[in-house]
This record gives C-alpha cells, sequence and structure tokens, in this order.
C-alpha cells in the first residue's frame, strides 16, 4: 500500500514537472513570436514605404510582390502558432477575437489582396488604387498593432510618464521628417530643415509652413501631413497604448496613471474606458464633419471625386485637432472658397468642438443627460432624482464661460476694428458675421484663415496675441495656457480687488494650490515667450517686432496663423519656432 502511494505521488510531481516545463517551453516561444511577428511585419512596411517613397504610384512591381507574399505568408503561420499556444493563457474574449480577427485580415492580404493587385494589368483603374491602399493600410495598421504589445513593457518599466509623453512627440517628429524626405512626398524635392519644420508643425498641430503644403507635397506627402496631424492631435501613445489594450485584453496600472496624465483624466480605475471614448468621440466627429465638407463644396473645384473626399478628410481632420493645415495655397482665402460661408462655418464648429477638451464634452454630455432624464421623469411625476457632481462640472463651467467670453468679444471686436480693412471684401451681412465669428474663433489655436492676415488692422492683431495667448481648453487637442488657467488669475485677481482671502467660483472655493499653479503657468509662458522673441530677433529683426512676436505666439499657443514671415526667416529663428511649437504642445 506505501508502494503505491509514493508511486502516486512520484506520478502527480511528475506531472506536475511536465507540466511546468510545457508551460517554460510555452512562454519561450511566446516570446520568440512576439519578437519574430513585428519583424516581419517591420520588413513589409519598410518594403511599403520604399514603393510608395521612390516608385512610381501606378506600377505593380514583381519583386516587391513577391517578398510581400514571402513575408506576410510567413507571418500569418507564426500568428496562427501565437493563437494556438495563447489558447492555454487566460485572456478577455474580446481579445481572443480581436487577435483572430487580425489573423484572418492577413490572411486576406496575403491571399486575396495581394495576388489580386499584382494580377491587375489596366494599372490606371480604380480597382488598382483600391486593392494597392487596402494592402498598405492593412499592413501598416498590423504592424501598429503588433509593436503596440512593446507599449506594454514600456510603460510597466520606470519611466515618468511626462517623459514618455515628451519622447513620443520627438519620436513621431523625426519619423515624419523622414518620410517627408522620401522623393514621391514632394514635387522638387525638400531640405532637411524645411522637412523637420513641417513634421513638427504637422505632429505639434500648429500650422506654420515654410513651404506651400498644397503646391511642394503631393498627394501622397500631404496623406504623411494628414497622418502626422491626427497622431499628434491625439498623441502616439495614445493610439499604441489603446491597441495594446484591446489585443492584450488588459493593462497594468502604470500604464492607466501614464493615460491619466497624458489625457488630464480625473481617475485611474476607468481611465481605459475613458481613452476609448476619447478616440471614439474624436473619429465620429471627423466624420461628421468630413462628411459636411464634402457635401459644402461644388464638385467642379476637383478633378476626382477621390480628390474632393480627401480634401474633406484633411480639413477635417484638421480643423478638430486644430492643426490649420489646408491644401489650398492661400487656405481658406482661396479664391474658389473665399465666399463659402456655410464651410467656414461649419470649420469653426469643428474646430471649437476639438478646443473644448474631451474632459469637458463628456461633462456637458452627462450634465445634459441627467437634465433630459429629470425633466421626462418630472413629467411623469416620478419621484427619483439624478445629480450632478458639481465639484466635477465646475471646471467644465469655468472654461465654458471664459470659451464663450473670448468667443464674443473676438467677434465683436473684429466686427468693429475691420470694418475698413479685411470685411470690405465681404459685402453682405452674412458674410461679414462668418467671417468676424471664424477670425474669433481662429486664434484659439485653429489657423485657419479666411482673410489675407498682413491685411488685419493692428487693433485685431494686438487681440489675436491675446486669444493665442490664452488658447484652448484642457484636455484638447489645441494649445496656450488654457482657458481654466487664464480665468482662476481673473477669478483670484477680482478677489483682491475685493479685498477677499478666499478664490470663489459658483459659491464653490478655488484651491490656492490652483491658483499658485495659474500664476506660475502665465509667467513661465511670458518669460518662454520673451526669451523666444528676443532670439529670432536677432537674425530678423528688419521682419519687425510686431510680426515676430505674432510668430512666437503662434507657434507657442500651437495656432499656425502669421503674417507672411515664416518662410523667410533665418535657419537659427525656424529651429527656435520649432522648439517653441514643441514647448507649446508637450506644455
Amino acid at each position: 500500500m506505501s508502494s503505491y502511494r509514493t508511486w502516486l505521488r512520484w506520478g502527480y510531481k511528475k506531472g506536475r514537472s511536465s507540466k511546468f516545463v510545457l508551460e517554460g517551453l510555452n512562454d519561450k516561444v511566446l516570446s520568440v513570436l512576439a519578437a519574430a511577428i513585428p519583424a516581419l511585419l517591420f520588413i513589409c512596411t519598410g518594403l511599403v514605404i520604399y514603393e510608395f517613397g521612390f516608385k512610381p504610384f501606378r506600377a505593380n512591381h514583381p519583386a516587391i510582390n513577391f517578398w510581400l507574399r514571402f513575408f506576410l505568408s510567413l507571418c500569418t503561420l507564426l500568428i496562427l502558432i501565437r493563437i494556438i499556444l495563447e489558447g492555454f493563457i487566460k485572456k478577455k474574449r474580446w481579445a481572443r477575437i480581436l487577435n483572430i480577427l487580425g489573423w484572418v485580415i492577413i490572411v486576406f492580404l496575403s491571399f486575396y489582396v495581394l495576388p489580386a493587385k499584382a494580377a491587375v494589368r489596366n494599372l490606371s483603374s480604380t480597382y488598382f488604387v483600391f486593392l494597392k491602399l487596402t494592402l498598405y493600410a492593412g499592413i501598416a495598421l498590423g504592424f501598429i498593432t503588433e509593436t503596440s504589445h512593446f507599449i506594454q513593457f514600456i510603460y510597466r518599466r520606470s519611466i515618468n510618464p511626462g517623459l514618455l509623453f515628451i519622447g513620443s512627440f520627438g519620436f513621431l517628429i523625426l519619423v515624419g521628417a523622414f518620410l517627408l524626405k522620401l522623393p514621391n512626398a514632394t514635387y522638387h524635392g525638400i531640405s532637411g530643415l524645411d522637412a523637420i519644420f513641417t513634421s513638427t508643425s504637422a505632429v505639434c498641430v500648429t500650422g506654420l509652413i515654410v513651404v506651400d503644403t498644397a503646391n511642394h507635397f503631393t498627394p501622397f506627402g500631404q496623406l504623411i501631413i494628414m497622418i502626422l496631424i491626427q497622431l499628434g492631435g491625439l498623441g502616439f501613445m495614445t493610439f499604441a497604448g489603446l491597441l495594446a489594450h484591446a489585443v492584450a485584453g488588459h493593462t497594468s496600472f502604470k500604464t492607466q496613471i501614464a493615460f491619466k496624465d497624458m489625457l488630464s483624466g480625473k481617475q485611474v480605475n476607468n481611465i481605459m474606458h475613458f481613452v476609448y471614448k476619447v478616440v471614439i468621440v474624436t473619429f465620429l466627429f471627423e466624420a461628421i464633419g468630413a462628411a459636411g465638407i464634402f457635401f459644402s463644396l461644388d464638385d467642379a473645384l476637383f478633378e476626382t471625386s477621390l480628390d474632393k473626399l480627401f480634401f474633406a478628410v484633411f480639413h477635417s481632420i484638421s480643423a478638430f485637432c486644430n492643426a490649420g493645415f489646408s491644401t489650398f495655397k492661400d487656405g481658406l482665402h482661396e479664391e474658389v472658397i473665399r465666399f463659402n460661408y456655410p464651410l467656414q462655418f461649419l470649420i469653426a464648429l469643428l474646430v471649437i468642438l476639438g478646443g473644448m477638451g474631451f474632459p469637458i464634452v463628456f461633462n456637458l454630455y452627462q450634465f445634459i443627460k441627467i437634465k433630459i432624464i429629470n425633466f421626462s421623469r418630472r413629467l411623469l411625476k416620478q419621484p427619483k432624482r439624478e445629480h450632478f457632481p458639481s465639484l466635477t462640472f465646475l471646471n467644465a463651467r469655468l472654461a465654458l464661460l471664459v470659451s464663450f467670453s473670448l468667443l464674443a468679444t473676438g467677434f465683436v471686436a473684429y466686427m468693429l476694428f475691420e470694418q475698413s480693412a479685411t470685411l470690405q471684401e465681404h459685402p453682405t451681412w452674412i458674410g461679414k458675421i462668418v467671417t468676424s465669428f471664424f477670425g474669433s474663433v481662429t486664434p484659439r489655436t485653429a489657423g485657419f484663415n479666411t482673410v489675407n492676415m498682413s491685411a488685419l488692422s493692428l487693433p485685431t492683431i494686438m487681440i489675436y496675441l491675446l486669444l493665442m495667448w490664452i488658447g484652448a481648453s484642457p484636455g484638447s487637442t489645441g494649445g496656450g495656457i488654457k482657458t481654466t488657467t487664464f480665468g482662476v488669475a481673473v477669478l483670484n485677481l477680482v478677489s483682491v480687488v475685493r479685498g477677499k482671502d478666499r478664490t470663489e467660483f459658483f459659491r464653490s472655493e478655488i484651491s490656492h494650490q490652483s491658483t499658485r499653479r495659474a500664476f506660475a503657468i502665465i509667467v513661465l509662458s511670458l518669460l518662454f515667450i520673451g526669451i523666444a522673441i528676443f532670439l529670432i530677433s536677432l537674425n530678423d529683426s528688419k521682419k519687425g517686432l510686431i510680426a515676430l512676436a505674432f510668430e512666437i505666439f503662434s507657434a507657442f499657443s500651437t495656432v499656425g496663423l502669421s503674417l507672411g514671415i515664416t518662410a523667410d526667416l533665418s535657419w537659427f529663428s525656424k529651429i527656435v519656432l520649432m522648439i517653441t511649437m514643441f514647448a507649446g504642445r508637450v506644455g
């Protein structure tokens, strides 16, 4: 009997030992696959960049098709092995579904899209363009998704979230500059400094340009700029971290803290839900804006419907992200759309929504939702009422009040000071009202222009400096010192004038820490702006103090408006502008 028990114990230990060995082997294989699959997709992405950057777009290259087919087929096999091995690991169901869906997409690209593209003979057909864009978009998405696993590893390290945030912007700027230097990105080439400047302006959603976006960059180059604006508007780490969470099905506590700091979130426990809402709302607003822009344009302005669609998507993303880039030479002041007031009004609304800030948008939505629920319950004579936390809405209320005050002030000032200047070319009152409204919106970090900026009167320029300096609201795609910072400073000033010891807003006290932080931000911003103006005046003093100051305020607040001197600045001044844009974006 004792020998039988001994044999059972030996068998149990042997089984556990074998299980541990298999689990260890499984982990090792998964570790190898975690490095091999992104490496293969990186090679495929490199082939895509090579063809896009150096080869004619409407061309079928057998060698590139062969190597893409080889690496994608190998990648398909490795992903299948990983899915099978991950079946022994506890994972959320939706994460498994996403992994399988990713594998299906790679199979679809490898065994249908790529062979169909290689077999096309009519390279000028829309079908060929569709297959090519589908293939390359799928490869890029697969590469970003796979490399997003690496984000989880980065977040688990003891890296300061602020440093990680800054580093991601710097990395994105360098990648963007490299892509803009590709031969097919421009018609006549571009210098390294101009490429970095354009990439910095796009990633920092500023809009200052040293070369004409419309005539200098090809559609491929404009597509790169649009992607840089989108990634820079929400943050590259936001997209990568979101994909990592979606694929892995979980996220670490350090990751949640990093997202909380980068997105100005209030709580850690639901921060990933907040990130999902931010991305979904962004794409939703941009899609609605693109549809509105598309239908507000005349078909005669574009050669094809695809050009019209690209214009709509580009300007919707640029407006919501408060970037100010345009594919027209003179921006929205282009003669063919200068008097398209519905288009201007729609872009102004997108700018306002993007500059309002996601926490404020969600708070406002929740507030309206509760009001509607309580009203319906009051009609149905139901006693239960929902209450919105006043402290939560206090920040949103302050930001909305300051934003509305600035928009109203800018509108009235523009109507008064521009009657004999830029408003002269708009004979109707509708045109004057829309132009004035747009003129009060655009210095709030938007950067679009519907008028000749060099024709603005001096009082309007001075008001623009103030509006640009204040900027958008916290947690938005815009820059500036933020509306809440300015609002807290004004409230504290009013309290000092009245001889009060407390700074209050709607019967709630603003903490001394918030007041000190607001004044610290104000002093530091003015100090930084003053030093930057001094530095660019060393080589470009002939441009005039007003023009130089306007340029620096625009760069620091990521506005993108200019009095027409950006392209003529010296290389040193351009570097100062790049540093100013970067500092203004990362805060």
